[in-house]
């Protein structure tokens, strides 16, 4: 069937053309955005549009994309399509609860947003300025995204992401800048960990996330003495209730394009936007201790996490920590771990209470309390492995580490 535009608005030749392929929200943009005389506005029918209608000559300004009802599929289709066909066009998506493969696609475009309904008028005028200016930037996006995740609880995920943003923020050049954002809404330890306020308050801002801009991530970061900014929410026993996943993605959005590094220290407890933070880092790295029962619980998440987010294998890395010298055979060694797990580690951290702890009880990073502990040696080496892995999938590094 061909793809017969269901209104075409003419407009004077300046003004903004947007295509807009929608289901089930057509009556409502079209009736916000036929008033807007600076708006030419082209809408399609979803459902009779299995790729995107596009005419060379007649490049849109912006797309908006909604899919037939549950037919995630098609959208990451058109996303995709989009990528190759016009891969600088801003893209705003209308609705929610995207799949892991449409997120995924969305994340490859450098301009695009979620509008989750149900939108008032504000708002959809609002979002589509703010998606088309994020495109006519000349900054590009080279942020890294470091997501860290423990498979039992005490594992030491957010003590490894703390030791790898001071180390990211040391180890890089002068002006290169690092953000360490902790995601655990309930029991968080970030900021109690480094002795800083809890100034994330995403909670407010959560009915309207496009309020998050850099002013606003200005607020909310407590800046640690070692030079790194930290994102964290007081701890809070219904935390995860109004944490929804636009405001988020709109989190690590803006973070993205202020800071060379985005180090996340997130529950392995999965909410509705746990997958989309993993499927948007570059590395996500599963923390597990070297215990016969962490070794099975960090398998189990490793395969969850690979069942849910097909051709995530090279993003995902498994870390070995509290790695004790073996005494009389007590100890499991990192051969036997690896074949506990199935699979190889990214690598190993050693096992140091007294440095860990003198670190936690001056609000320090280990490297910083303890320049000579073998932690702070093993997150810089983990840090060049992390970074080896990137440069061999073909992803440049955002920070020039120094040697």
């Amino acid at each position: 069937m061909p793809n017969t535009p269901m209104l075409a608005m003419n407009r004077p030749s300046h003004a903004t053309r947007v295509l807009a392929v929608l289901g089930s929200s057509s009556a409502a943009v079209q009736a916000i955005l036929q008033e807007e005389t600076q708006l030419s506005l082209e809408i399609h029918d979803a459902n009779q549009c299995a790729s995107l209608p596009r005419q060379a000559e007649h490049q849109p300004d912006i797309v908006l994309l909604e899919p037939p009802t549950k037919d995630q599929d098609r959208l990451a289709a058109w996303l995709r399509e989009l990528s190759v066909q016009s891969p600088t066009t801003p893209v705003l998506v209308i609705g929610e609860l995207l799949s892991v493969s449409a997120v995924q696609a969305l994340l490859a475009l450098p301009a695009s947003n979620v509008m989750p309904l149900p939108f008032t008028r504000s708002a959809l005028l609002s979002l589509i300025s703010s998606t088309m200016r994020s495109n006519t930037g000349s900054k590009t996006n080279t942020a890294r995204c470091w997501s860290f995740m423990s498979a039992v609880g005490g594992a030491g995920a957010t003590t490894l992401a703390i030791e790898s943003a001071y180390q990211l923020q040391t180890m890089g050049v002068s002006t290169s800048n690092v953000a360490l954002i902790d995601l655990n809404f309930i029991d968080g330890a970030c900021a109690a960990c480094l002795d800083v306020p809890a100034n994330l308050r995403l909670g407010e801002v959560a009915d309207n996330p496009d309020r998050i801009d850099e002013a606003l991530i200005d607020a909310f970061a407590s800046p640690h003495a070692s030079g790194f900014d930290v994102l964290a929410s007081t701890r809070n026993p219904v935390g995860y209730q109004g944490i929804n996943p636009q405001a988020i993605g709109r989190l690590l959005d803006v973070c993205c394009d202020i800071y060379d590094h985005v180090v996340i220290d997130i529950s392995r407890w999965m909410q509705d936007w746990t997958l989309d933070v993993a499927a948007g880092s570059d590395a996500l790295v599963v923390v597990s201790e070297l215990t016969v029962p962490a070794l099975h619980a960090a398998r189990d998440l490793v395969m969850n996490i690979e069942t849910e987010m097909p051709g995530s294998a090279e993003n995902l890395h498994l870390v070995l920590n509290r790695m004790a010298k073996r005494v009389f055979g007590h100890s499991i060694s990192m051969t036997e771990a690896q074949k506990a797990l199935g699979r190889d580690a990214a690598g190993s951290i050693s096992s140091d209470w007294d440095g860990a702890a003198q670190a936690v009880n001056y609000g320090l990073p280990v490297g910083q309390a303890s320049p000579k502990s073998r932690i702070a040696k093993d997150v810089r080496a983990l840090i060049r492995t992390l970074e080896s892995k990137m440069v061999d999938h073909g992803a440049p590094t955002s920070v020039q580490v120094a040697s």
